[in-house]
């Protein structure tokens, strides 16, 4: 357990900080790791086209 002194001690809000901020500098390399987002957006491309061709058929 932790000793009774480290209760009130602020050396904790330092470490807890650190983890803080490890993870999040772990979430962000993982970001940029596995780019998906360009994957997801060319999944709509098809749709996208389609819609301008209707468009562009009803408006003509």
């Amino acid at each position: 357990m932790n000793d009774p002194q480290d209760r009130f001690s602020l050396d904790i809000i330092d470490r807890e900080r650190a983890k803080l901020d490890a993870a999040k500098k772990a979430a962000m390399e993982s970001c940029k790791s596995s780019n998906t987002q360009g994957l997801v957006a060319l999944t709509n491309l098809p749709w996208l086209i389609a819609a301008i061709a209707l468009a562009y058929w009803y408006f003509r």
